[in-house]
């Protein structure tokens, strides 16, 4: 009789495994207007004889995108930079509805040719502050990076220079962690080389030597004040460095990311 009840249950098993199919009728995603949801945003870009993609190799790198909670009413917000036009802030109104609110919260940044952007508590103050790297070879552009403080009524500070953060290199990303476990946020800076690849020479052994502007960096937050700290940590900054992106985890499992 046991016998049989595992016969059964082994034809229910094998029918139902070899039966059952998992179908998706349709597309899995619907693509949403710029009139049903409010966002408006195209990084166009225009060039000239001076700057283009063979005087810059990453004229076509795009820009970035961060989404977060900036104003904590539990709705994702939209943060979206451009290379050639202001960067845009949309808040979520609920129901896929979003506003532009760049202007009033003054967060469209100064800069020319911003890249990746990044939300992050920067002051642990339990409000999402938003970090705009800035590159490119613009002429009149120093290319600081910005640092756009929450004042918790929808507007913001720049603020990266009292930060220590307005990086001059050729930033693409940057991620925000606790990298001592001292409890605040510290910072990853990601930047591409600046010089063109027909210059390197390697054979001059470039690779080990650090360099301030194309090489990325690891920033201590030392009560408030981001210090650079690479070289005693061991990240690599050299000028042939070609990073785009920079993710933070624990890899081996160690609890330290």
């Amino acid at each position: 009789m046991n016998n049989l009840k595992y016969i059964i249950l082994m034809a229910i098993g094998c029918h139902m495994g070899c039966t059952s199919e998992v179908t998706h009728e349709g597309p899995l995603f619907t693509r949403l207007s710029t009139e049903e949801t409010g966002i408006d945003f195209s990084n166009d870009l225009t060039f000239d004889a001076k700057f283009n993609v063979y005087t810059y190799r990453n004229f076509y790198n795009g820009g970035g995108v961060s989404i977060g909670d900036i104003n904590r009413d539990g709705l994702p917000d939209i943060y979206l930079t451009a290379n050639l036009k202001p960067n845009k802030l949309f808040l979520n109104k609920g129901d896929l509805k979003f506003k532009d609110v760049t202007e009033s919260a003054g967060v469209a940044g100064t800069r020319a040719w911003s890249t990746g952007v990044t939300m992050a508590d920067v002051n642990g103050d339990g409000l999402l502050d938003i970090y705009v790297c800035n590159s490119g070879d613009i002429e009149g552009d120093n290319k600081q990076n910005e640092l756009f403080i929450n004042n918790g009524d929808l507007t913001f500070t720049e603020s990266a220079a009292a930060y220590g953060l307005d990086d001059r290199g050729f930033s693409t990303h940057a991620s925000f962690f606790d990298y001592d476990k001292d409890g605040d946020l510290d910072a990853y800076v990601l930047n591409n080389s600046y010089q063109s690849i027909a210059s390197f020479t390697l054979r001059k052994n470039e690779r080990p030597k650090r360099d301030v502007l194309g090489g990325d960096k690891m920033m201590r937050n030392d009560d408030g004040k981001f210090i650079d700290v690479s070289e005693q940590a061991g990240v690599y900054g050299s000028i042939i460095g070609f990073g785009l992106g920079v993710t933070v985890g624990d890899v081996n499992g160690d609890t330290w990311d």
